[in-house]
């Protein structure tokens, strides 16, 4: 397999192979389309500047951060299951 690229317009939906590939003629062929003047769509204003939060670090290890949640819900009304 090997790969071409060229620019044309379409007319009535259809795409002029230049006469140069005139080998591809009755092929089976996979076309890749890229619109030229695509606008693309703008991303989200927080994407390239992320908001950083200096105080967030790796707070806690999941049995600590399970601990603790098993603590909250034992002086709640909530009820614990055991698994």
């Amino acid at each position: 397999m090997y790969a071409i690229e060229f620019e044309t317009d379409v007319h009535n939906n259809t795409i002029q192979i230049p006469i140069e590939y005139k080998e591809l003629e009755a092929k089976h062929i996979k076309v890749f389309i890229v619109e030229v003047k695509a606008t693309a769509k703008l991303l989200p204003a927080g994407f390239l500047n992320p908001v950083l939060i200096s105080s967030y670090k790796n707070i806690a290890k999941r049995d600590e951060l399970y601990n603790h949640a098993i603590e909250i819900i034992r002086n709640s009304d909530l009820p614990l299951h055991k698994t």
